[in-house]
């Protein structure tokens, strides 16, 4: 009896331990979260049924189809420096004002991928929620972002946005 104890013990001292080095590891991002940064970036999908996380694969597999209207929410200076060819730039701090009105006319049934810089970047789902609250209906989030898009290896293209 003694025994399992000193495991369960153990166990217990293990787990406290990994808890508190992994705190400690990832502290800057646990004080964003205690900030409350994330609180707008969460959603729950029944709120947001139209809006979906996709993989690189994925979003790689509707750029190549081509049917697909890709939207970057970074600023126009990361745009400029590099994106997914074809791609519009849509910066989501500047997009809270108004969508420009070609967007606004785009078919509500027309799927949509957004992506940003990756990492914790937050501007995608913030800019596919506000989509969303526009009424459209198909909205994919490219989850690794344009990191992953380069380190994937696939197409990209330079220059600014259109004005």
């Amino acid at each position: 009896m003694s025994e399992t104890r000193k495991i369960i013990r153990q166990a217990l001292v293990i787990g406290v331990l990994g808890v508190l080095l992994g705190a400690a590891v990832h502290l800057p991002l646990v004080k964003r979260f205690a900030r409350g940064e994330f609180r707008e970036t969460f959603f729950f999908q029944a709120d947001y049924p139209g809006v979906v996380l996709i993989t690189i694969q994925e979003a790689e597999d509707l750029w190549a189809a081509g049917e697909t209207i890709f939207f970057d929410a970074r600023g126009a200076g990361l745009y400029g420096e590099g994106h997914v060819p074809r791609a519009r730039n849509l910066p989501e701090a500047e997009s809270r004002q108004k969508f420009p009105a070609d967007i606004l006319e785009l078919p509500r049934k027309r799927a949509l991928v957004v992506y940003c810089e990756g990492g914790d970047c937050q501007s995608s789902l913030l800019l596919a929620k506000r989509l969303h609250d526009e009424g459209f209906k198909d909205i994919r989030v490219m989850t690794g972002g344009w990191e992953e898009w380069i380190k994937a290896g696939l197409p990209t293209e330079t220059g600014d946005a259109e004005k």
